[in-house]
């Protein structure tokens, strides 16, 4: 098992490493459009819609990475008090958040499944047909990895939580 998690994690952190360098690419793009715009009175052509679309496939891939690293924003100070006072309490709750983050995250899996099919089937893209145009199914399919990340993390997060509760 804790190979499987060691794969997961680095898993984890390539798609955390491809939206860091996607956010990297886009602020070139961003920048060069705003040189463009001031200088040569000549903007990207396409700028806003890659924007658009980066900013979902980007959360949704780093998402999972988030969740793990606990940089995804909570209210700790209940969690605290019932670790000091009444640890199994506090693990059963944390582990009750974790099965409805997964259920959540499954949830959306399902929800995003039949728009990335769309997608792919009828090639729906943004933008402007002759001038320039984005095709949204990537975007989709990153939403549906992503996920599928924050999922599995919020089940090992869960049987953690059991499994501290058991202990204790």
């Amino acid at each position: 098992m804790s190979r499987l998690t060691d794969l997961f994690s680095r898993a984890l952190l390539l798609l955390n490493s491809i939206g860091t360098i996607w956010i990297f690419l886009l602020m070139v793009v961003i920048v060069t459009d705003v040189i463009g715009r001031t200088v040569f009175t000549r903007p990207l052509p396409g700028v806003p819609e890659l924007v658009s679309l980066s900013i979902v496939g980007i959360v949704f891939l780093q998402i999972g990475q988030a969740l793990r690293s606990g940089r995804i924003t909570r209210v700790d100070i209940l969690i605290e008090f019932l670790d000091r006072r009444l640890p199994k309490v506090s693990a059963l709750m944390q582990g009750v958040f974790s099965l409805l983050g997964m259920a959540l995250f499954i949830a959306l899996y399902q929800a995003c499944l039949p728009l990335f099919i769309k997608a792919w089937q009828t090639g729906d893209y943004v933008g402007i047909e002759g001038y320039i145009t984005y095709p949204v199914w990537p975007v989709r399919l990153f939403m549906l990895i992503g996920c599928v990340g924050a999922a599995i993390q919020y089940a090992l997060f869960a049987a953690s939580d059991f499994a501290r509760m058991i202990k204790r």
